[in-house]
């Protein structure tokens, strides 16, 4: 359902109601019990009676609004954002309950070249729309059955004084804001034109708990260990950032659909301790985008700010996700609404798979002696994933020259001692499904020019899922480029459109954070920017520190899924003499399942592991089954 009016341009609409206070859980405790440095009051007992508290009276929101303007406020009125211009600037602010600041005035705005605008100064706002979004929609695979997606929306329609137009799309919902530019299709814009920089800033209180890693270009600049500092010692944040106060202040600042423009880092201004201006990751040239309006108009991601009383509300919320389109790809009607919602094709599950044994340099992925994704050796996988109910299995170095240097591979011809015949065969008779692994090692052009060719050759196979690998580099174009740039945002938008017509599922490893698209494409399930379990294996007492498990719900698991590969037992397994034991325990590695959702989740370890393990039985019982694809809660959790 969805309602439009048009209003006149300074019309300030107060909608609010009482806020009901939401009950405490454990995982609402999760990133509360990591205590606030600096804060006065210990996170957890500041949110526990913030909760228990009676709604604050509403208070008049001009009292604390920095901004004179628009605003738009969230259906339960507890959020209000105010666009305005300020010295010839586009500018907003965010308040809770007309009393706490969430975002102060922040500046708005672009910087184009051909043709040369500074839409940073001499606007004006020349009209104003208003409109109401309120849908329920069914995910293919999710947390929960159902999600609403209920929003009040404000469109600013501003000019720059060259006579160029720009809108500013903002939409609040109960647990947070959204807002976009569009520049819309005009005879100033009548080709392509660059983004030189884009200054979206994000004025927060300088008192905050930042929780973040350093904004980074390569390709693992997502798989580091989460900061906990004060706000005012944070230089620069990858996205999702996630800040908490001991009054039950708890927020989050990151994108949601990031396509075909460039991923967006915060860099701190310099003077202000808790002001953050956006930094969109460069192309090779410098420049950020490169855009086209003259066929239709244009629009970059959406800039979010999730808000909430207590840290389970950012874990809880769906506002990345109702930020999508949605899904383009769905042709099965699941639950009988009149709107399809999913695929045949489209199975959640658990993966074993020859992985952990490569890690730990107990066999290879290149061929020779030693050689790990044998016929034989994936179907002992098979057996395990036949008797422990998982989905699929997983084959790392199953193809011609995987390994090595990782050089000329085609990702359809097997290794000799691999008969994918025979593999798939027995696969299907024990009701597993395959995942072919699509390292690229970095060299993206062949794959990116051979995608259809590829996943022709899966779909007569009767794949269904891969696993995509971009370690190491991102050449693409020709050049050694960020991961996180337009063009390799672009690339990763067609690896799930090619797949998507070929019915395969993605796990995308080395590849862009998760930005909600699994609701338009619930065909990319899941993929790492993390510092999964990899982590434990090569860094031994350096891996994963204890109280990273209790930020990541709360940081990365806002974009969406990670495959954090759990599920290894025998912590002392060391077959290559690494000297790296694994930093966890059994009940650590069990308990990972609830907390890191993820559609496709690993038994990370090995047959022969497992079969030693007095936990075993336990494993089993714990890891997602199938057939549990539609959950009110994380399928992990009700197995």
């Amino acid at each position: 359902m969805r309602h439009r009016t048009l209003s006149p341009p300074h019309v300030h609409d107060d909608r609010s109601a009482p806020r009901a206070p939401r009950r405490l859980t454990a995982l609402t405790l999760g990133l509360a019990l990591v205590a606030p440095v600096g804060a006065g009051v210990p996170a957890a007992a500041a949110t526990a009676a913030t909760l228990s508290a009676a709604p604050p009276a509403t208070v008049p929101l001009a009292a604390v609004s920095a901004v004179t303007g628009h605003d738009v406020v969230s259906p339960d009125g507890t959020l209000d954002l105010t666009v305005g211009v300020v010295d010839g600037r586009l500018t907003y602010d965010v308040v809770r309950d007309g009393t706490t600041s969430v975002v102060g005035a922040s500046g708005l705005g672009l910087v184009l070249r051909d043709p040369d605008v500074d839409l940073t100064s001499g606007m004006t706002i020349a009209s104003v729309e208003r409109d109401e979004v309120d849908e329920t929609w069914t995910p293919a695979w999710g947390t929960q059955s159902s999600v609403r997606n209920h929003a009040n929306e404000l469109t600013v329609h501003a000019v720059h004084e060259s006579g160029l137009e720009v809108d500013v799309v903002a939409r609040v919902f109960d647990d947070g804001i959204g807002f976009r530019y569009v520049l819309p299709q005009q005879d100033a814009l009548d080709g392509p034109f660059v983004v030189t920089s884009e200054s979206t800033e994000f004025a927060l209180a300088d008192d905050l708990t930042a929780y973040y890693l350093a904004a980074g270009t390569d390709w693992r600049a997502d798989e580091k260990h989460y900061r906990t500092a004060p706000i005012d010692q944070v230089a620069t944040a990858q996205t999702p950032i996630t800040f908490s106060r001991g009054d039950g202040l708890f927020l989050a600042v990151h994108e949601a659909d990031l396509t075909d423009y460039a991923s967006m880092t915060l860099d701190r201004v310099d003077g202000e301790p808790g002001t953050f201006v956006s930094d969109l990751i460069a192309l090779p040239d410098g420049t950020k985008a490169v855009l086209d309006a003259s066929e239709q108009d244009v629009v970059t991601p959406w800039r979010t700010v999730q808000v909430g009383r207590a840290a389970g509300d950012l874990a809880e919320s769906h506002l990345i996700q109702n930020l999508n389109d949605p899904c383009a790809i769905c042709d099965v009607d699941s639950d009988g609404d009149g709107v399809d919602d999913t695929t045949d094709w489209i199975d959640p599950g658990t993966y074993t798979g020859v992985w952990w044994e490569l890690q730990r340099r107990d066999t290879t992925w290149n061929a020779g002696p030693n050689h790990g994704a044998t016929t034989e050796r994936i179907k002992e996988y098979v057996d395990l994933a036949a008797e422990a109910g998982a989905e699929y299995v997983l084959a790392e170095g199953w193809n011609t020259n995987s390994g090595g240097s990782w050089t000329n591979q085609d990702f359809v011809t097997p290794q000799a001692d691999v008969d994918i015949d025979e593999v798939l065969a027995y696969a299907e008779s024990k009701g597993v499904g395959f995942v072919a692994h699509n390292e690229t090692r970095g060299y993206v052009d062949y794959y990116d020019a051979h995608l259809e060719e590829i996943f022709s050759q899966y779909e007569e196979w009767g794949i269904h899922a891969i696993k995509t690998g971009y370690a190491t580099r991102f050449e693409l174009g020709g050049v050694n480029r960020s991961t996180f740039d337009q063009e390799a945002v672009k690339h990763f938008q067609r690896v799930i459109d090619a797949a998507a017509r070929h019915g395969i599922s993605i796990n995308a490893h080395e590849a862009i954070k998760p930005t909600g698209k699994e609701r338009t494409y619930p065909n990319m399930m899941t993929g790492e920017g993390v510092a999964g379990m990899e982590q434990q294996n090569y860094m031994g007492s350096n891996g994963n520190p204890p109280e990273q498990a209790t930020i990541l719900p709360f940081t990365r698991w806002i974009g969406g899924p990670a495959d954090y590969t759990p599920g290894v037992l025998d912590v002392l397994w060391d077959p290559a003499n690494l000297g790296t034991r694994v930093q966890t325990t059994t009940t650590t590695q069990l308990a990972l399942y609830t907390t890191f959702y993820s559609p496709l989740q690993m038994l990370a370890d090995t047959p022969e592991n497992y079969a030693r393990s007095p936990s075993r039985s336990s494993t089993c019982v714990t890891c997602p089954r199938r057939g549990t694809s539609r959950t009110s809660t994380p399928r992990s959790a009700t197995t």
